[in-house]
């Protein structure tokens, strides 16, 4: 059976991309938005101590300076000279270690080393003592960690050198702690954004929405409307929705209304030629029929055999003619669904098929129709019913070669207080495909026919294999004679 041959819409290379999640993309990328930031932060203050440091290094060495040079002169006369007598007490630099990491260093004049100390003396861990050796790094090198100035006697006399620099261990730790506290500030805006991805999530719930009324919409539902939402912006989205989804019901109507239209006049269109052909052929041929009988016997009774001969091939003709006349008077109008109803035309219609053979044998066409019959299907209607069967059965026995077709109709009244015809059409032919049949007209027609009367048509193919029509139609009370003109 050739499937629908309606043309999908051309599908844009964007829209073959995966789609993104507004709420976790603006997760994502608030988060990393944020740890750039920390990032940044860290590197800019560890940078920015190291930097001041070695700024205030010329400053901080002369205040040591100062400091010793006052605590000397406190204990030695200026007449002495001797500086291993009376040795330099760097506890005068407590008060300042514990405000400036500083590593001071003495050392006299041969370069000898008298005194050394840093401070503070806070324990540094590992980490910290790493992350020193990387602000040692990252500091300027136009300027230096180390200041050397002259250790002098309150004489004035030079007795060694004063080496002053940073202590970058706990500088590390110092930059270790800002690191804690921007990771703490990172923790805070994480947690921020988790709690204000609820009202945002709230927010663009109606996105959801909105979706799914457009793919509501997409499978035929009329009626689907949104709620308006209090967001300014999506509010107007909404209203937006709402009046494209009213101006596309109204055409779809319209365009249903009209095809309706169309079709109950080309019914009756095919009523009325069905109906002179019959009344003014029919009854030329059947007089044509009986003339020729006359001639025929008038030719037996006078002796010519040639004139009986050609009086019967003429009454042979006729009989074709009838015959053919009668088949398309049956394609016009089918006469059993006047006489009979719909439910004797089909049981005909599906008989119908079981004389064409197929790879030399017969198919086998079966019909079920539901409980009580088809009287709920209004006259009008039911001639569309019935060339919805005939061109499934068509496609399926003609095109699709099949052995094998089960035609079930049954009425579904729990969606809809008014009654649906569903009508399934199962066959165990080749199908569209390399091998198969190539879809034509013939479904086009079969899908505007089911969409002028406000139904749904699905083609698919079993994994059993064979095709599938299934055909949903709205039974609706007929329509009053002036809609019809």
């Amino acid at each position: 059976m050739p499937e629908n041959a309606v043309p999908a819409p051309a599908i844009a290379p964007d829209a073959l991309q995966p789609a993104l999640d507004l709420q976790r993309t603006l997760l994502r990328r608030g988060a990393l938005l944020v740890a750039l930031l920390l990032l940044g932060l860290g590197l800019w203050s560890g940078q920015a101590l190291g930097r001041a440091e070695r700024v205030a290094l010329p400053a901080t060495a002369r205040l040591v300076a100062q400091l010793l040079h006052q605590d000397l002169a406190r204990q030695l006369s200026a007449f002495e000279r001797d500086l291993e007598q009376v040795p330099v007490r760097l506890e005068v630099l407590a008060d300042l270690e514990r405000r400036l990491p500083l590593c001071v260093r003495l050392r006299a004049i041969d370069e000898r080393e008298i005194g050394a100390h840093c401070g503070p003396d806070t324990p540094v861990a590992a980490p910290a003592r790493w992350l020193g050796r990387q602000l040692a790094a990252l500091a300027s090198a136009d300027r230096p960690d180390r200041v050397r100035l002259p250790l002098l006697l309150p004489a004035g006399i030079k007795a060694g050198t004063i080496e002053v620099g940073v202590h970058w261990d706990q500088v590390g730790l110092a930059w270790a702690e800002r690191l804690l506290l921007l990771l703490g500030l990172g923790l805070l805006l994480g947690a921020a954004g988790l709690a204000l991805s609820w009202p945002v999530g709230r927010a663009l719930r109606p996105t959801r929405q909105i979706l799914a009324a457009l793919a509501r919409l997409e499978a035929g539902e009329r009626e689907v409307r949104l709620p308006v939402p209090p967001l300014r912006e999506l509010r107007e989205l909404t209203l937006c929705f709402n009046r494209l989804a009213q101006r596309w019901t109204e055409l779809l109507a319209r365009q249903q209304q009209l095809a309706g239209r169309l079709l109950h006049t080309r019914e009756e269109e095919r009523r009325h030629l069905a109906r002179e052909l019959h009344d003014e052929m029919a009854q030329s041929l059947s007089a044509l029929r009986a003339e020729t009988a006359v001639i025929g016997a008038l030719a037996a009774r006078t002796g010519t055999p040639a004139l009986q001969q050609a009086a019967g091939r003429i009454a042979l003709l006729c009989a074709q003619l009838q015959e053919a006349l009668q088949g398309v008077l049956q394609a016009l109008r089918p006469t059993m669904l006047d006489r009979f109803g719909l439910g004797a035309a089909l049981e005909a219609l599906v008989a119908q098929p079981r004389r064409r053979e197929v790879d030399g044998a017969l198919p086998a066409c079966t019909l079920q129709l539901p409980p009580g019959g088809l009287e709920a299907v209004p006259a009008d209607m039911a001639v569309h019913v019935y060339r919805i069967v005939q061109e499934g059965l068509t496609n399926a026995v003609r095109h699709g070669e099949a052995r094998a077709v089960q035609v079930q109709m049954r009425l579904d009244r729990d969606i809809d207080p008014q009654a649906t015809l569903l009508i399934d059409i199962a066959d165990d032919g080749r199908g569209p495909g390399p091998d198969g049949p190539v879809p034509g007209h013939g479904l086009l027609g079969l899908h505007e026919r089911v969409q002028a009367l406000g139904g749904t048509l699905a083609l698919d193919r079993p994994e059993a294999g064979g095709m599938r029509l299934r055909v949903r139609l709205p039974i609706r009370p007929p329509a009053p004679m002036e809609d019809r003109t």
